[in-house]
């Protein structure tokens, strides 16, 4: 037992340090209700679906208007370990595959590059 707590008190903080990746998304044109839509019932869904798996550890879908009207999207996606992260891109097209097949859920005929446009993102760790 003392060892194994000596093991654990030598390893790396990050290793136990949660990473988030969060992109930056500008609304376009008023486009509000199509990037609302968008992000619930495509972004969102996988989320749902990849944190019931296993493979992250949190998800968060935060939109604001400013006063003058302008919207800004910020998505938050968190992993577990650095393992957990390195296989983000194997994990979640296990998640979206069925999805594939129907094709992305938008609200009208307006593609994702009309409404939204993802400005900056970034990779956190946490301490």
């Amino acid at each position: 037992m003392r060892c194994a707590l000596t093991l654990l008190l030598l390893l790396p903080l990050s290793a136990a340090a949660e990473i988030l990746v969060v992109d930056f998304v500008k609304v376009l044109d008023g486009n509000d209700e199509e990037a609302r839509y968008y992000y619930e019932k495509n972004w969102k869904k996988h989320r749902i679906e990849a944190a019931k798996r296993g493979y992250i550890s949190s998800y968060k879908l935060m939109i604001r208007t400013s006063d003058d009207g302008v919207t800004d999207i910020v998505l938050m996606t968190g992993f577990a370990s650095e393992s957990a992260y390195q296989a983000r891109e194997e994990n979640f097209e296990k998640v979206m595959a069925p999805s594939r097949e129907k094709g992305v859920r938008l609200l009208n005929e307006k593609t994702p590059g009309e409404f939204r446009k993802v400005v900056d993102n970034a990779t956190y760790v946490s301490d």
